[in-house]
């Protein structure tokens, strides 16, 4: 039993290793081109190979050492890419990269790897073969060197609020390609990289588990859709434009640029901003926070005073028809319509979202949703489970009152009498 207990230890350890090394490692597509064709015979890549980190390193090594002279190196990286995106089409048969397909369509060669192991990791190494690295944050502040041998790395932007991946990675694609063609002018010889550092489809292993929050625009367009107001401590939005009523005359209210201001005090915190709802009428919406006296550690919204008539002299306070509160460092969120109501007014914000007293209003805090514990979908289940409950029990004590006979009748006895009280 000793040996075959060891065994199994053993073969377990080595199947939990086994696990640890393919998760361990992550794969990402590198796509590669060449503005010119090198002095010989070109290296190409196996259709479908998997390179680890140092396979890709002496592949690229190996393309480089074609060229006569080295080469500008342009690296274009992704915080996360897959090769889905690369096949990803939407209805009408458009890829998300139009202007790559333009650009490698004229390029001299081009490689496309699926699945390579931490390929930035593997480009580290053109330092030892004495090109120099450089990283650029600013697409349009690039300034090409004159002299050969260098690696410049452009970290290409996150996702902005207003955007789902296609949306993104199209804006990417003209950022590839505007930079590659300037390159291209100045320099002459140049080779492209665009890879990502993880998987878009796998968590990295490493990164550590954290809560998803809503990504915001560092600056809200005044035609766009979703309202956002944003000032040193407050975040507030919605994802569409504010729903003014005034006695039945329905209005949607448009954020002026440039008109968000703020005040704290040692009570509140409060947040203006100027909305039009025609081109020459404006209106003023000043949202006022306050810290709870009687939950310490929660903030409120207490209401949205309403200033508009001539020179916005007319004051109207909107209350919420439910209360808004949440905890310090915690955003409020409702899915549903909220409203903020006064005699003859309303105000609507759908998928409402507010969040005071920040110290870095970049990201909303975890969410203190609106709705309560028990919704009606749980109210109803409960419900439901009750009856069953109930038909159960009853059912289980018709069944324990059933009562078998205790008396048998003998034929070779005397006749079995049973009175009225039994």
């Amino acid at each position: 039993m000793a040996a075959i207990r060891m065994s199994f230890e053993i073969v377990l350890c080595c199947f939990v290793a086994l696990c640890g090394c393919s998760y361990g490692a992550e794969f990402v597509p590198v796509f590669m081109w060449e503005s010119s064709k090198p002095t010989y015979l070109q290296i190409t890549s196996p259709a479908l190979k998997k390179y680890s980190t140092d396979d890709f390193a002496d592949f690229f090594v190996n393309k480089l050492s074609s060229f006569g002279k080295k080469p500008l190196v342009l690296v274009f990286t992704e915080e996360n890419l897959s090769v889905e995106d690369f096949s990803w089409q939407d209805v009408a048969e458009n890829s998300a990269f139009p202007h790559l397909e333009g650009v490698t369509a004229t390029a001299a060669n081009v490689d496309f790897i699926p699945s390579v192991e931490s390929p930035l990791r593997a480009l580290r190494r053109l330092e030892k073969l004495g090109y120099q690295w450089e990283t650029v944050r600013h697409p349009d502040k690039m300034k090409f060197p004159e002299h050969i041998g260098v690696v410049m790395v452009l970290k290409l932007e996150d996702a902005r609020g207003d955007e789902d991946r296609p949306d993104y990675l199209r804006r990417h694609d003209s950022v590839i390609s505007s930079v590659y063609s300037r390159a291209v002018s100045q320099v002459g010889n140049v080779v492209a990289v665009y890879t990502g550092r993880h998987s878009s489809w796998i968590e990295p292993e490493n990164e550590p588990v954290v809560h998803r929050v809503r990504r915001l625009l560092v600056n809200p367009a005044p035609n766009a859709t979703h309202m956002l107001l944003k000032t040193d401590n407050i975040l507030i939005y919605a994802s569409d434009k504010p729903l003014l009523n005034e006695a039945g005359d329905k209005k949607v209210l448009m954020l002026l640029p440039d008109t968000i201001t703020n005040k704290t005090t040692a009570t509140y915190q409060s947040l203006t901003a100027k909305f039009s709802t025609s081109t020459t009428n404006y209106i003023r919406l000043q949202f006022f926070f306050y810290n709870s006296t009687s939950s310490p550690g929660y903030w409120s919204l207490e209401n949205i005073t309403y200033m508009h008539g001539a020179g916005n002299t007319t004051v109207t306070v909107l209350r919420p028809e439910s209360s808004i509160v949440a905890p310090v460092m915690f955003s409020y969120h409702c899915s549903s319509n909220t409203v903020f109501k006064a005699v003859n007014s309303s105000l609507t914000f759908e998928n409402f979202q507010v969040q005071p007293y920040m110290e870095k209003p970049t990201t909303f805090g975890d969410a203190y949703n609106c709705e309560l514990f028990f919704t009606p979908p749980i109210w109803s289940g409960l419900f439901v489970t009750s009856i069953l409950a109930l038909i159960m029990i009853w059912g289980l004590i018709m069944i324990m009152d059933i009562r078998t006979m205790d008396q048998f009748d003998d034929p070779k006895g005397k006749t079995i009498t049973i009175s009225v009280s039994e």
